[in-house]
């Protein structure tokens, strides 16, 4: 099934939607991971103004339905050199983390989340990014093979608990075609 992309509108958020962000955010990490605290706000979304909405280094972009109501995000910012797993293998100061691909429920698997990865990754380029690094997880259905359709290279599973895959993207021009 494919989704007209044209019911759509896809930019950046504006900070007085952020609250409705927040809430489609927390709704599908609630859905994807149940065993997280339903209640703890992710870290960057807390400091949502600071890292997303004054900073050029970052970008987080909605998909809003013809109501305005928010249908799916993405957003990328500097990778922090946290994950034990990784430390070290990226460079802090070109290398940008996708993080917040989410996409309704009933909306899944119909060309969105595709639409979105090709809208940020061209932003991320332009902010001066080189490499696009993402971790997922294989108990999401289809998540490993949507990053690979995208482009992204497997590196590293680590086979832990949350089973994670690490996987990343060189931002150049010939292989975002």
């Amino acid at each position: 099934m494919s989704l007209c992309l044209e019911k759509y509108v896809i930019r950046e958020i504006e900070l007085n939607e952020l609250p409705a962000a927040m809430n489609f955010v927390m709704e599908i990490v609630r859905e994807v991971f149940p065993m997280l605290d339903p209640n703890m706000l992710p870290p960057d979304m807390v400091a949502f103004e600071e890292i997303y909405h004054k900073s050029n280094t970052a970008a987080f972009l909605a998909a809003f339905d013809r109501e305005g109501a928010i249908t799916a995000t993405i957003a990328f910012l500097p990778y922090d050199d946290r994950i034990p797993d990784i430390k070290g293998n990226y460079s802090i100061e070109t290398t940008a983390e996708l993080v917040k691909c989410y996409v309704k429920p009933e909306l899944r698997q119909q060309g969105l989340g595709t639409e979105l990865v090709k809208r940020l990754l061209p932003i991320a380029r332009t902010k001066g990014y080189e490499t696009m690094y993402l971790h997922t997880h294989r108990f999401l259905p289809g998540a490993v093979s949507f990053w690979e359709k995208q482009g992204f290279e497997f590196r590293l599973e680590p086979f832990d608990s949350f089973e994670t895959v690490h996987m990343d993207k060189k931002l150049t021009l010939a292989r975002e075609r």
